[in-house]
């Protein structure tokens, strides 16, 4: 049971990033090329975190699976983007710094974990003013995948330390607060459908 639970976590995970890279191959969205940069070293500092302050094992495949996708996503970017360097990217770069500085010289990967989380965050703050003015401008199979795989991986981990879970914590409620206002699209029908490109902050 445990071993299908990893692999609906990794499907999912990855079905999400997959519908990003096809949406960019189809130019349906336009990534930031310096964002999605600033995504991945995020990624990888999410990872490190993780798998330092020894998450649960669904915790640091959740993480795994993000690290990829970005690496997917970021490498399409390249070739596919635009270049542009916003307040916001400076200021998760900043963070990214003093996670790094707290991790080397105070062999915190939890407060250096809980860091880049609140980066991604304040990074993510556009897509929420964006999506909170036009519910129909982010993608919602995109996230409601993670999502899905967030909530797996909360099942399946050992809730005995914040450490153990923060990860997928954090995914499912920031995956699951997009899906609820995208969702406002149901209900608000005035609201026209629109042509505006998703961010996928993730």
């Amino acid at each position: 049971m445990q071993f299908t639970l990893y692999i609906l976590i990794i499907v999912l995970g990855l079905s999400s990033y997959i519908i990003g890279a096809y949406r960019i191959i189809k130019n349906k969205y336009t990534p930031n090329t310096f964002s999605r940069v600033v995504w991945l070293i995020l990624a990888v500092n999410g990872f490190a975190g993780v798998y330092c302050s020894k998450s649960s094992p669904a915790s640091i495949l959740l993480a795994v699976v993000m690290l990829l996708g970005n690496i997917l996503i970021c490498s399409l970017s390249f070739s596919k983007g635009r270049s542009k360097i916003g307040p916001l990217e400076y200021v998760c770069v900043g963070l990214l710094f003093i996670s790094v500085f707290i991790w080397i010289f105070f062999k915190s990967p939890l407060i250096n974990l809980s860091i880049s989380l609140i980066a991604h965050f304040i990074g993510a703050v556009p897509t929420y003013k964006k999506l909170w003015l036009n519910p129909y401008s982010e993608d919602i199979p995109f996230w409601a995948l993670f999502f899905l795989a967030s909530v797996l991986s909360i099942f399946n981990s050992d809730h005995s330390a914040l450490k153990l879970v923060l990860y997928p914590y954090y995914y499912a409620f920031f995956d699951g607060s997009i899906i609820l206002l995208a969702a406002r699209r149901f209900i608000y029908k005035k609201i026209p459908a629109t042509d505006a490109e998703p961010d996928l902050s993730r």
